[in-house]
């Protein structure tokens, strides 16, 4: 039996051709690792829930839009954060290395994420020893500052994954019960 439904193709770039339904899920993605972290700026320990949030986000953008619009995901909520006023000033110069360690990450879960526990341990090792690397060895910032960028990003980082991986494999075993059904 052929599907002969058309399909909405949007071109952004030669190297992203996605479906109109793609364009949507990366703005959503864009959309929440925005508005999360924003909405939940002000609540003690946040860090722990707005890491985990964004890197749930990451780790979910490369699974269901890939790895060029993940690309749009990591790259927007620190900058957004820091014009918004929710990092604090010393950390503008960390912007930069915040994004690549988010390209890391997606980059490595990407290429492993065939093996979804190895690619978020590999992936999560790949940002913590970036950002620890920056933060020990060349740039040099108060100790608080310090912290933050170092064993967190690791936790956070492993946390979204695994809470991403539980989303993903909730979405499959609905999907699968609801081809059952119909």
């Amino acid at each position: 039996m052929q599907n002969n439904q058309e399909k909405t193709t949007v071109t952004t770039f030669p190297l992203a051709t996605y479906s109109a339904k793609d364009a949507l899920w990366t703005l959503g993605f864009l959309i929440a690792a925005v508005i999360f972290p924003a909405l939940l700026a002000h609540t003690p320990h946040n860090q722990w829930i707005t890491g985990t949030i964004v890197n749930t986000l990451l780790f979910l953008a490369v699974w269901r839009v890939g790895i060029v619009n993940a690309m749009l995901v990591a790259a927007l909520p620190s900058s957004i954060a820091l014009m918004r006023g929710l990092l604090p000033a010393p950390m503008a110069v960390l912007i930069p290395y915040i994004i690549i360690s988010n390209l890391a990450m997606i980059f490595v879960f990407y290429a492993i994420k065939k093996y979804p526990l190895a690619g978020i341990i590999s992936a999560s090792l790949a940002k913590f020893l970036f950002l620890f690397a920056i933060t020990s060895f060349f740039i040099k910032l108060a100790a608080p500052f310090v912290m933050m960028m170092q064993w967190p990003q690791l936790v956070t980082a492993l946390a979204g994954g695994l809470v991403a991986v539980g989303i993903i494999k909730l979405f499959a075993k609905v999907l699968t019960q609801h081809s059952m059904l119909g």
